[in-house]
């Protein structure tokens, strides 16, 4: 009976946690002020409507024309904005001041006389009148608030820089400065025309982005990140610094989804950081194992946080070709931080948990298991050609399926069944009548299947708990998560559509290439180090999306120009621009986990990127040496043992930097040993066959060096009877 309740505890704990958690990433992702009442109301509509047009025009098309589209997707996020953000935080308002209020109805009113007047005829021969003028310098200055009340400072003081940059390029000198500035043109250029705020950044946030960060909160609100951390704790709980591994493993796989590392860090941490300081790991480094762990999974297939789509953009590549060309570089990035956390661990003798504390396995895959399915489905999409708003959609069709069923499948299998045919049922006559694609009755009728096959499996092995229920309310919650969690991407793509505008129309765009080539010489190595320092001082404080759209305007060029293939160099700058997402001191992931480490947010923020930096080096190597990349334009070039030795060589070469980075392998390093570990590190930089023989054979002399310093003190401990550690 004990082992019994004991069990139930631990499936109420499974089925409680998604709501929690789900509350929690609210929190992070909104602000300070809580609304009560008719106002709530008014916010929790506004936000389910939002998220519902965007499943309606994933799955079958605009019902308006593209620039309505964009400016549907801007004003309904910079109202919310200001219903839900107060001007600053720490005011603790219970209710939406009147001025928010105001500019609330000022965002309708002047956004809807904007977007209306898109096709008039003066707006069409590129001219404007009076009130179009107006109306455009109101709704910048709104969206700059807003992307400050939302963003932070940091993207507001780079947009104003940029704006004053435009006007007073008469008075900077060669080459940077400039004659183009004209009042009228700029706020045509920024507010009437593709070329500013409804350019490919917030056109990407609108076609491509919201529909995945619905995807992510959805699954979140079904229980999936705790099914993650579950069967990650299960593989690897049990070695040293387990509880710290299985975060990094959940965290990634989460990450991936998820699109924004603030709820990631947040939903994940909950379950793991508690684990990692019960093992021994302190504070602020627990903190630090799950922001980078979080950060990262904006480089992980098959989401790539926003970045993926904005890639799709600014290269000539498919999305299915990014996602392969970013998949190796991104599992060497997590093997960098659980071989981080494992030294981190030996260092202090860091135990894992016992196999009997751990949840099975097989409870947790069976329990829960049908949540990967759609994921499985939308790579399936993907890669067989269809656009990736419409993958999105039908895995979203399919998620709800598999989420919405198993419940009710497990509680009474006939009305489960039941439900599943009026869906299906509908879906295919709406696919008869009006020309639903079949696809939706087909994802309706494989989460029946899989339902069906998973409640099996849970009758036979006698689950006592039933699957997390999803319902009405969990569906809600996922829709207002979703909006909420779209605020940041929305008005920092608004934003950075402004700083890209700048970029075109001062010819910034051309010349900063040419400046940094010519800075630089022929010395690819210098540029790629300028590069980094641009990535992290750009993207200090900034989402990861508003730091690409900068670097891969203004940065990438110039690698281009130094011949780095174009998947490299957008890549190249993708990394950093996540590094610089955990640079202290403005470090959102950092201070989001503080709470739950208990530990201070700096001090977490630095634990952040020493566990992200172990990775460092990484982009530097597959821009060296593309191969790892699997560039379609290398296709044929290589042969297989040509790719496994690359693969090989930035394996050890990451290794080896972790060590350096930690002062540590089996031991503490001696100065010259650390010298040695360095050394063997950035000689893979260099694509040759010798470089990487020299590194592979100084890491494997430092192997064989510390085997034998570590067995020489383990037998000096154990002669004096001290404890002798593994």
């Amino acid at each position: 009976m004990a082992d019994t309740s004991m069990q139930n505890e631990e499936n109420k704990e499974t089925i409680e946690a998604p709501e929690a958690t789900a509350e929690k990433a609210i929190e992070v992702e909104g602000s300070d002020r809580s609304v009560f009442g008719w106002k709530a109301i008014l916010i929790l509509i506004l936000s389910i409507a939002l998220s519902l047009y965007h499943l309606y025009t994933a799955g079958f098309g605009l019902i308006v024309s593209t620039n309505q589209h964009l400016f549907i997707h801007l004003l309904a996020g910079l109202i919310l904005i200001f219903l839900i953000f107060p001007r600053k935080k720490g005011l603790g308002q219970t209710t939406i001041v009147w001025y928010d209020i105001v500019l609330s109805g000022v965002v309708l009113v002047v956004g809807s006389f904007v977007m209306m007047n898109q096709t008039h005829q003066t707006i069409l021969q590129g001219n404007m009148e009076i009130s179009h003028m107006i109306a455009g310098i109101i709704m910048i200055l709104l969206l700059l608030e807003a992307a400050r009340r939302v963003v932070g400072k940091p993207l507001l003081i780079i947009a104003i820089i940029f704006i004053a940059y435009y006007f007073l390029g008469d008075y900077i000198p060669a080459p940077f400065g400039h004659g183009r500035a004209n009042f009228e043109q700029f706020i045509y250029e920024m507010m009437y025309t593709s070329t500013g705020i409804l350019g490919t950044p917030l056109s990407v946030s609108a076609n491509y982005v919201f529909i995945f960060i619905l995807f992510g909160a959805i699954l979140e609100a079904t229980g999936a990140g705790k099914m993650f951390i579950d069967l990650a704790l299960r593989a690897v709980g049990h070695f040293r610094g387990g509880p710290a591994k299985a975060g990094v493993v959940g965290s990634g796989f989460m990450g991936s989804i998820s699109g924004s590392s603030v709820a990631n860090a947040v939903t994940t941490g909950t379950f793991t950081i508690p684990l990692m300081k019960k093992v021994g790991f302190r504070p602020q480094t627990s903190g630090g194992i799950e922001v980078a762990s979080s950060s990262s999974g904006q480089l992980l297939p098959p989401v790539m946080g926003a970045a993926a789509f904005l890639m799709i953009e600014y290269t000539p590549y498919s999305y299915a070709q990014i996602m392969i060309s970013a998949l190796i570089p991104a599992v060497l990035t997590y093997i960098a931080i659980i071989w981080m956390v494992h030294i981190e661990a030996v260092k202090h003798n860091i135990q894992g948990l016992a196999k009997e504390q751990l949840v099975s396995g097989r409870k947790s895959f069976i329990q829960q298991g049908y949540l990967i399915v759609p994921i499985i489905a939308l790579v399936y999409f993907v890669i067989a050609g269809n656009t990736v708003f419409n993958a999105a959609f039908y895995a979203i069709v399919m998620l709800l399926t598999v989420a919405i069923l198993a419940h009710r499948l497990r509680a009474r299998f006939g009305a489960g069944l039941l439900i599943a045919g009026v869906l299906a049922a509908i879906s295919y006559g709406m696919h008869h009548f009006f020309g639903w694609h079949i696809e939706i009755s087909g994802m309706i009728a494989i989460g029946t299947f899989i339902c069906v096959f998973f409640v099996f499996f849970q009758n036979k092995f006698k689950m006592d708990a039933a699957p997390v229920k999803f319902g009405f309310r969990e569906i809600m919650v996922s829709l207002e998560m979703a909006s909420r969690k779209a605020l940041t991407v929305i008005a920092a793509c608004a934003t950075a559509g402004i700083l890209i505008g700048i970029i075109n129309l001062t010819g910034l765009s051309g010349s900063l290439p040419t400046i940094i080539v010519g800075f630089a010489g022929d010395n690819l190595i210098i540029v790629l180090f300028f590069t980094l320092i641009a990535c992290l001082i750009v993207g200090l404080g900034l989402p990861t999306t508003a730091t690409y759209v900068i670097l891969a305007s203004m940065i990438a060029p110039a690698l281009i120009e130094m011949d780095v293939p174009i998947m490299a160099a957008h890549l190249f700058v993708l990394y950093y621009g996540v590094l610089a997402d955990d640079t202290p001191p403005v470090n959102l992931p950092a201070y989001a986990v503080s709470g739950i480490a208990k530990s201070d947010p700096i001090i977490t923020g630095v634990q952040g990127f020493k566990y992200d930096a172990g990775a460092l080096l990484l982009p530097f190597v597959f821009v060296m040496n593309t191969i790892i990349l699997f560039l379609p334009e290398n296709q044929g070039m290589f042969a297989w043992y040509e790719i496994a030795w690359a693969l090989f060589a930035a394996l050890i070469g990451v290794l080896a930097f972790v060590t350096v980075i930690q002062n540590y392998m089996f031991v503490k390093y001696r100065w010259y040993e650390f010298v040695l570990a360095l050394s063997s590190a950035l000689v893979f930089v260099h694509p040759a066959f010798v470089s990487d023989l020299i590194g592979i054979a100084l890491f494997a002399l430092l192997v064989c060096i510390h085997l034998l310093r570590k067995k020489s003190i383990d037998r000096r401990k154990g002669a004096n009877g001290a404890e002798v550690t593994a």
